[in-house]
């Protein structure tokens, strides 16, 4: 992970107390080019490393000329601030100018996940600092279309969903006035969903499809409104992801991905979208399980976005171009409408994933199946396409294996619910299973069947001396990365590990903590006497699987991966199937009867 100088003793400590003790806060009534207002919920990704202080930094470094554009920040929403101006807890609005940094009103203790709070400022820089346009940025963590944008570490983890930022937007009147551009410095907020609500308050989106890194964007780009302080929010946005972009050149470890988006074009995407869908639900009315199996094994194999282990699954957020190439063959005009209107809405996408990343994703039902209702329930109050939505509704009652389809569902032997379809594999995991302590058998050192590039087959995974629990959790082109279930310093979390070209064996990224739905944007560092204790799955072989937390350690000054040859005498290689349900058979060379009689089928091949 890139580590910035943080000069929190230097550069913005001595800008700080110089400006707050010495200038006054002149009136900004003269009507400027730009106003940019970054809403910054600091969470715990300040608190634990001061990410938000970085980022001002680069805000005051980045040599804006305050008569190009008035910047203005709310920070709050954190219980720490790693510097010795911004107060803990209380939310207070900034003006940055000239290198320097003001507080201007001092809100108290507000909620960053109340709507209320977004609108006042909102307002607040409408009234106070007129402008030609307007620029959003939303900094924080995000989780895409169901669970929206941030974590306000003071008001428990309160957030800010869609529908909470519609209300915000509207309340604000920005329907009437539109936003030049709207940025989600977050993971995972490059949605259609999100376009379609913006798009009545904002003419361009700048955000990520996937995961980012916490030191998030580079802030230097500011620098651009200097040159030419009428640039539109397609242009800036431009700048925004090629600064992102060269800021971590040379970076495989960690997915990356930022793009500008024509907020008008969105609806046209979601009307194709939901034209495509809903010919899959007709083939699904017209010949219901073979149609399924179709569907749900090209939704198994399309990119998806805010992987983590089996524990925290629930974001299912997958790229809109490659569904559509994914379904391409079957339903080919209807595929190619929705290319294209990804194309007149994709103004400029840059990645370093493993495909070509259409820039615009949107959610489709898989891996969160223990939390479908909420999820599906949260979807339709989006408003979005009726014929995509009712298709997310009859894909996951077949998916459940539940009587609640559009169609009578047949052959209930076939899959669905927690039947396993042999007949329908949709990947074969080699795995490594350990007898506990406690007698329990459980899954360790799981590996896909196409590592790249791991070690010999023949050496498992451990750390600290014991054996960690693999998942695969995402892919750049030149790397992919791996969670481990964990718990660290008492939250429950993954650990991250990536495996790349210029680390074949394995480098521990760090910790990304386990925020219900809304995914941590970057990592936390694993610090030298840090209590880690991993989890493990207890398989049964009805598919189903209830996990055990191990032993705690200390961590030490160099954590690493370490590859070892499996004990015999308490360990067994054998193989976990999964189906196109998502349902897992788990398949073990282990004496049932001495073991645990019903954990795991001896039926390896």
């Amino acid at each position: 992970m890139i580590k910035k100088n943080l000069l929190r003793a230097g550069v913005l400590l001595a800008a700080l107390l110089l400006a707050w003790g010495i200038f006054s806060v002149e009136s900004a009534a003269e009507v400027k080019p730009y106003t940019i207002m970054v809403y910054m919920n600091g969470s715990d990704l300040e608190t634990e490393h001061g990410m938000a202080t970085d980022d001002i930094i680069e805000m005051l470094e980045s040599g804006l000329d305050s008569r190009a554009a008035n910047l203005v920040l709310l920070t709050g929403g954190t219980l720490r601030w790693l510097n010795d101006v911004v107060p803990d807890v209380k939310c207070v609005i900034w003006e940055l100018r000239d290198g320097y940094i003001y507080e201007v009103e001092n809100l108290g203790v507000w909620n960053m996940g109340d709507p209320g709070t977004l609108v006042y400022f909102l307002n607040f820089c409408k009234d106070n600092y007129p402008a030609e346009k307007y620029g959003l940025i939303m900094w924080d963590h995000g989780g895409g279309s169901i669970a929206g944008f941030g974590h306000d570490e003071v008001f428990d983890e309160d957030n800010l969903s869609l529908l909470d930022m519609r209300l915000a937007f509207e309340a604000a009147g920005l329907a009437a006035d539109k936003l030049e551009f709207l940025g989600f410095d977050s993971c995972l907020m490059a949605t259609v969903e999100m376009g379609v609500i913006g798009s009545r308050y904002a003419k361009f989106m700048i955000a990520s499809e996937d995961l980012e890194p916490g030191e998030g964007w580079d802030y230097s780009f500011l620098r651009e409104l200097n040159k030419n302080p009428g640039i539109g929010g397609d242009e800036l946005g431009i700048y925004i992801v090629d600064y992102f972009m060269r800021f971590f050149d040379g970076i495989d470890d960690e997915p990356l991905h930022l793009s500008v988006i024509d907020l008008n074009k969105t609806g046209e995407v979601m009307a194709e979208l939901g034209g495509l869908m809903e010919v899959c639900r007709d083939s699904m009315g017209r010949d219901q399980m073979p149609a399924f199996r179709n569907l749900a094994s090209r939704r198994g194999a399309t990119k998806t976005f805010g992987v983590g282990s089996p524990r925290d699954n629930e974001s299912d957020m997958v790229d809109i171009g490659d569904m559509a190439m994914k379904l391409y063959d079957l339903f080919p005009e209807r595929s190619e409408a929705v290319l294209k209107a990804l194309d007149e809405a994709v103004l400029y996408s840059r990645d370093n994933s493993d495909i070509n990343l259409r820039g615009l994703s949107t959610y489709y039902i898989y891996g969160g199946r223990d939390t479908a209702d909420v999820s599906l329930e949260t979807y339709a109050s989006l408003g979005m396409s009726g014929d995509y939505t009712l298709y997310l509704k009859d894909f996951a009652a077949i998916l459940l294996g539940r009587g609640n389809a559009r169609v009578t569902r047949g052959g209930a032997a076939s899959g669905g619910g927690n039947a396993f379809d042999y007949d329908n594999l949709l990947r074969v995991d080699a795995a490594l299973y350990q007898r506990m302590v406690n007698g329990e058998l459980v899954i360790v050192g799981i590996q896909r069947n196409d590592p790249f590039p791991m070690p010999d087959w023949t050496l498992w995974p451990t750390l600290n001396g014991m054996y960690a629990c693999l998942y695969e959790a995402g892919r750049t082109a030149n790397a992919v990365q791996y969670a481990i279930p964990a718990r660290h310093n008492g939250n429950d979390c993954d650990i991250i590990v990536s495996f790349g070209v210029g680390s074949p064996e394995g480098n521990i990224l760090g910790v990304r903590n386990e925020d219900g739905f809304v995914i941590q944007k970057g990592t936390m560092d694993i610090e030298p006497g840090d209590k880690l204790a991993f989890y493990y799955q207890i398989p049964r072989n009805n598919g189903e699987s209830s996990w055990i937390l191990g032993q705690e350690f200390t961590a030490g000054a160099n954590l690493t991966l370490d590859w070892v040859e499996p004990n015999e005498d308490d360990t067994a290689v054998g193989l976990i199937l999964t189906d196109i349900y998502n349902n897992r058979l788990f398949i073990g060379k282990v004496d049932i009867e001495s073991a645990q009689g019903e954990n795991v089928a001896d039926n390896a091949a």
